[in-house]
């Protein structure tokens, strides 16, 4: 069994926010710390993990694999956000 120490070290995620401002880049964070980051985002927004789409509100029971990507971005209609 992996000590949790070795955990935290493996633990790689990448998440990308997309918005008005510019792109974020959060790099090395473990999935509690990405649903966390998610979760305190306002507005509707859309996530994706791996490239499929996620609801928000199910980020919570989806595994997050280690090495993954993780890009929110507002919702968009008709290509306005």
């Amino acid at each position: 069994m992996k000590s949790t120490m070795e955990d935290d070290r493996m633990s790689n995620i990448t998440l990308k926010i997309l918005d008005l401002t510019g792109d974020t880049v959060l790099a090395d964070l473990d999935a509690d710390t990405v649903r966390s980051e998610v979760n305190a985002l306002d507005g509707e927004r859309w996530v994706f993990v791996d490239g499929r789409m996620v609801q928000r509100d199910a980020l919570a029971n989806i595994d997050i694999a280690e090495n993954a990507t993780v890009l929110v971005t507002r919702q968009m209609v008709a290509g306005l956000v």
